[in-house]
């Protein structure tokens, strides 16, 4: 059984069935070719945030297009887990990328960019950071894909969440508890703010939002993606 593993997971927009036969992309279809060197015949494993984990067998691979077989049904879909929401003012390029795979790894659910008085980045590549999302879920073997939200400006954000227990990263509030201080349980999310910081207007409306905590992830300020880093470990952790 363990040497399934060996075989590369993809995700695959598609309804799986017993004996199906899914159609490949023209990007997978290159990846599977002359990134993994696969062919026809070869197996890999396939999942598409809803039918669970599949083995799958490539049928013949052309320059644009190529098939894959369903064989059997190896994982079902996990069911009823928490959600786990992460908002966060973007960032530039690179930084972006690690907050994105990160945040992925570390079980977010969904993803809500901000955009905050002091955001610099105003605009999301939405395809961009779809395909980090989708490779970053490949890459850590999750069978589900976070739902990445629009990008809405702070009171939208919030009023759009307002029954969610959120926790913003606030370290110079004077009421702000410690990160471990908290229990991470049922849905919940954390707020993380651009560089520079809330200004004065947004961390009275946190402030003033009945189910938001502050908290202070130490002595030290953090970049945003390293906040994102910290809180989302320190929580996956606390509860396992």
């Amino acid at each position: 059984m363990n040497s399934i593993y060996k075989y590369p997971l993809l995700y695959l927009n598609a309804r799986f069935e017993e004996n199906g036969i899914i159609t490949l992309e023209k990007e997978q279809v290159h990846y599977l070719k002359n990134v993994l060197r696969k062919g026809a015949g070869d197996h890999l494993r396939l999942f598409n945030g809803v039918d669970g984990e599949w083995i799958a067998r490539l049928g013949e691979l052309g320059k644009k297009n190529g098939e894959a077989h369903l064989e059997e049904r190896i994982k079902e879909q996990p069911t009823g887990g928490r959600r786990v929401h992460l908002f966060f003012s973007p960032i530039k390029k690179q930084r972006m990328d690690f907050l994105i795979e990160k945040a992925v790894e570390l079980g977010v659910t969904d993803l809500h960019p901000v955009i905050m008085n002091r955001t610099e980045n105003r605009k999301i590549n939405d395809s961009r950071v779809s395909a980090q999302v989708i490779e970053a879920a490949e890459q850590c073997e999750r069978l589900d894909i976070p739902v990445i939200h629009d990008l809405v400006k702070l009171p939208q954000a919030l009023m759009d969440n307002k029954e969610l227990s959120l926790y913003v990263a606030m370290e110079r509030e004077n009421g702000a508890s410690s990160i471990s201080n908290h229990s991470y349980a049922g849905d919940y999310g954390f707020i993380i703010g651009p560089e520079g910081g809330f200004d004065d207007n947004e961390r009275t409306l946190l402030l003033s939002v009945e189910k938001i905590k502050p908290i202070d992830l130490g002595e030290r300020i953090l970049r945003v993606e390293t906040a994102v880093v910290a809180c989302l470990s320190y929580a996956q952790l606390s509860i396992t």
